[in-house]
């Protein structure tokens, strides 16, 4: 492990994280050397050594994140400063085949499988076969085109009343769709008969979890296992919209801890036969009637757990999993006891609290990204900013949070955009459900403090 932390350290080839901001790779700059974050915008007011944002770049708020990632490779200034240190490497979060192909022209090798195996592969309809190989429980399902809602009946029957419709591909909710009579149905007919194999299953009343995990050379490491926050009416606009994760000790019963990181290993010597290596996040379920734990999705890529992940006291003390998944694109050979950290990873007792919440602007109040850094809360409940930071590893105690600007220093937020992440010593629910009283008060605090400076802005 030493031996991994120190090569990477004294790494000499240019790698980058290419993002519209540092999100997915928070913190790395200090494990990394000669690393680069290449953003759209510069959500540290210039305090970050580590971040280069282009001055001839235009941040579009409301572009996704692809269209922003290729806007970045195709712009010249960003072109030029790579061609002038060499050939390197990248870190992506969502890419294309023209992210791909700009890559290629720079002469950067994707530290990703190719797009085509991942998106074949992370279809939500290939995750339930390829868990079927792997003998990995999935909550009870069909797959199949749907083409009315007598159909749907007709197919699922089996499946009971309630149903959880999923597209093959998603982000955060936004194509999982909730059916229990003809009148859901409707709300959301064209995108169920769109003729894409949707994965109709049965609702269950659950528990979210989830993990992440990396396919190395010297076998499958798993992280532990997390809280998945979802739906939150306080930071998310969908329902089954994922909002944050806590990440604590005991947070579920040793049986599911240990199955989750079996079914992992599992999925990932199952993708490891299908030519896939590096990182994945399987989410599971959690059923809450008869302890059951089933396998509910997956993201071959990094995900929105990364920053977490990656900034918790297990990571510090032993090693980043985005380290382990960078060592498989770089030329190095190091000795590491993937079975040993797994074992230390899931004792309970090695792990301290880190929660964290992705917070949208859920009102239609308009609101401004306020800056990055530690913050506490007065006694009347007001934000109070304490100092710059650039990732969690500067939080003090429970009192105080970091707070990631996430949607760029000229942004105006609307309803459903994204504004930040909060990121806390100590959990955020009592109930992997419902916000504490505790994080509503940051919450709320946030968002006035944002709307204030709006009003001031304008």
């Amino acid at each position: 492990m030493e031996q991994l932390r120190a090569l990477l350290l004294n790494n000499t080839t240019p790698i980058y994280f290419i993002d519209w901001c540092v999100f997915t790779a928070l913190g790395m700059e200090e494990y990394i050397g000669n690393f680069q974050y290449i953003c759209a915008t510069d959500t540290f007011d210039g305090r970050h050594p580590n971040v280069f944002v282009p001055k001839s770049y235009h941040y579009d708020h409301s572009l996704s994140s692809k269209e922003i990632l290729n806007s970045l490779l195709r712009n010249e200034e960003v072109r030029a400063h790579i061609k002038s240190r060499g050939k390197g490497k990248v870190l992506l979060w969502l890419l294309d085949e023209e992210t791909e192909r700009l890559a290629a022209e720079l002469d950067l090798e994707i530290c990703l499988p190719p797009v085509a195996v991942r998106r074949h592969w992370d279809n939500k309809a290939n995750t339930n076969r390829l868990a079927e190989k792997a003998g990995v429980p999935c909550v009870p399902y069909v797959l199949s085109t749907v083409k009315d809602y007598a159909h749907l009946r007709a197919i699922s029957g089996h499946l009971g009343e309630r149903l959880v419709v999923q597209s093959p591909h998603g982000m955060s909710g936004m194509t999982t769709y909730f059916i229990s009579d003809e009148t859901d149905f409707e709300k959301h007919r064209s995108a169920i008969t769109n003729g894409d194999e949707m994965k109709i299953m049965r609702r269950i009343n659950c528990r979210s979890a989830g993990l992440e995990a990396c396919i190395t050379r010297r076998g499958v490491a798993v992280t532990p296992l997390l809280v998945e926050l979802v739906g939150c009416p306080e930071i998310a606009v969908y329902k089954g919209g994922w909002c944050g994760n806590e990440f604590f000790p005991n947070a579920f019963a040793d049986y599911i801890i240990q199955q989750a990181r079996d079914y992992t290993v599992k999925m990932g010597e199952q993708l490891r036969q299908v030519g896939y290596t590096g990182y994945f996040e399987p989410d599971y379920l959690v059923d809450l009637d008869d302890g059951t734990l089933y396998l509910g999705e997956m993201n071959l890529r990094f995900s929105g757990f990364t920053p977490l992940i990656n900034n918790t006291n297990q990571a510090h003390e032993d090693i980043p999993l985005l380290l382990l998944h960078l060592a498989e694109w770089l030329d190095i050979e190091y000795e590491l006891d993937i079975e040993a950290l797994n074992d230390k990873w899931i004792d309970q007792a090695n792990l301290s609290p880190l929660s964290f919440l992705h917070c949208k602007n859920v009102d239609t109040t308009p609101a401004i990204p306020i800056p990055t850094g530690i913050y506490a809360m007065d006694p009347d409940g007001n934000l109070v900013f304490l100092r710059p930071a650039t990732n969690p590893k500067s939080l003090g105690e429970s009192h105080e949070i970091f707070w990631l600007s996430t949607a760029g220093k000229e942004a105006r937020v609307e309803r459903g955009n994204e504004f930040g992440a909060l990121f806390i010593r100590e959990r955020v629910t009592a109930d992997g459900q419902h916000l504490t009283e505790k994080a509503k008060a940051w919450v709320a605090a946030v968002k006035r403090y944002a709307v204030e400076m709006e009003a001031v802005a304008t």
